[in-house]
């Protein structure tokens, strides 16, 4: 799950120091930002703890070489370090790399390019201590009844039959009007998200197990109940926020079901995805509303390609879009197919039993195993065109860009 990082933005200069720390704030990145002006070039316990996730030095003509006393005040093992300075020569990047600081920055400020590059680079260094804590995979529909539901219940079933010795996987349905995800594993109707977001402020591990629904693959749901009218503004997205700050570590995977909306609670838990698969199906229609739902996810929420998973679903060959479709039109996009079976994912809505459980070597079943394989690797990859001719796509005027 990507969570806030702490930043610690140290400098001599206080003006320097408060100008980055508002521009930097005002990114797309989930930033927690700490000024802190440096009378000397150390920095004393107090600035250090809690441990800030990096430090960003900003130095200026007046504070260039004690950067590299102050650093080494620094106890070690050390957060990743990054410097933002006015000029930068050879030799000031050659002592940077001699002193471990992961990059250099050069003003004027790019604020989004430089919190982007700090927080990729300080969650891959946190992917490799093993401390980015729940894995978050989020499902929406680029185009209403896409399938995303029937997707994110089967995923999560997979997923914890793979995984029986230790499955430690949440479900959440955020549909707080419409979902379905108890008929899709034949549960009661139950308000337990309503309840874990009421009580968001004493939320530990204990109480979200009175909250939670138990699959009997050990699959954990949190849905909530329709007995009321629910409408997005009645939820808070700081409500949201503290709860996946408190589930976040512990579960190893959290699935989330999202309704075909983006507001403020749906764009915190898009942004806090580790991968977000959107479920489309190959009409006109769909492919329009993919492309128009992507770009708001790039230029909105500032979220990246590498991070989306486009899965179509009821593949047909004989439809009137082709996979080469899609791929020229999201060439830097991973995209995924599953089956055409109405039959059976109909059986398996109105039974209540999911497809990867009672059908795993049904083409629908052994896709959506294959499925949740991809979404829990740690690169997303492109299926193959399922068992047609290739062919070159038609709809290349797509592949503009909306003004």
């Amino acid at each position: 799950m990507l969570v806030s990082l702490e930043l610690l933005i140290v400098g001599r200069s206080p003006e320097r120091v408060e100008e980055l720390t508002q521009q930097l704030a005002e990114s797309q990145q989930m930033l927690t930002l700490t000024p802190y002006v440096a009378p000397s070039n150390s920095l004393p316990d107090e600035a250090l703890y809690p441990l800030p996730d990096a430090i960003l030095c900003c130095v200026n003509a007046d504070w260039r070489e004690g950067v590299w006393e102050l650093i080494e005040t620094i106890p070690n093992p050390r957060p990743p370090l990054f410097i933002i300075t006015p000029n930068n020569d050879m030799d000031f990047l050659r002592t940077a790399m001699r002193m471990g600081v992961r990059d250099v920055f050069t003003l004027p400020l790019q604020a989004e390019e430089t919190a982007n590059a700090i927080a990729r680079l300080v969650r891959e260094e946190r992917a490799r201590r093993g401390a980015a804590g729940s894995r978050l995979i989020s499902f929406m529909n680029t185009k209403g009844g896409s399938g995303a539901s029937l997707i994110a219940a089967n995923v999560a079933i997979a997923m914890a039959l793979r995984a029986r010795a230790d499955p430690r996987l949440l479900l959440m349905d955020f549909d707080f009007q419409f979902g379905g995800l108890p008929t899709y594993l034949d549960l009661k109707v139950r308000d337990g998200l309503i309840k874990a977001l009421q009580f968001v402020e004493s939320l530990d591990e204990v109480a979200l197990r009175a909250y939670i629904q138990r699959h009997d693959t050990q699959v954990h749901l949190l849905a909530a109940a329709m007995d009321e009218i629910i409408i997005p503004e009645d939820v808070s997205p700081a409500r949201v926020e503290a709860m996946f700050e408190t589930i976040n570590g512990i579960y190893s995977n959290i699935l989330v079901d999202l309704p075909h909306r983006i507001d403020a609670a749906i764009a915190a838990i898009l942004q806090r995805s580790d991968v977000i698969a959107l479920a489309t199906q190959q009409t006109i229609a769909h492919l329009h509303e993919t492309k128009r739902l992507i770009f708001l996810l790039h230029k909105r929420l500032n979220i990246d390609s590498d991070r989306l998973l486009l899965v179509i679903n009821r593949y047909d060959r004989r439809a009137e879009l082709s996979f080469n479709d899609f791929r020229d039109v999201f060439p830097t996009l991973a995209i995924q197919t599953l089956p055409n079976d109405y039959v059976r994912a109909s059986e398996s809505i109105n039974l209540g039993e999911p497809v990867c459980e009672k059908a795993p070597k049904s083409p629908l079943g052994i896709g959506l195993t294959n499925l949740a394989e991809v979404l829990t690797s740690r690169a997303l990859i492109s299926g193959e065109e399922p068992h047609e001719q290739q062919q070159r796509g038609w709809l290349s005027f797509l592949k503009r860009q909306p003004a």
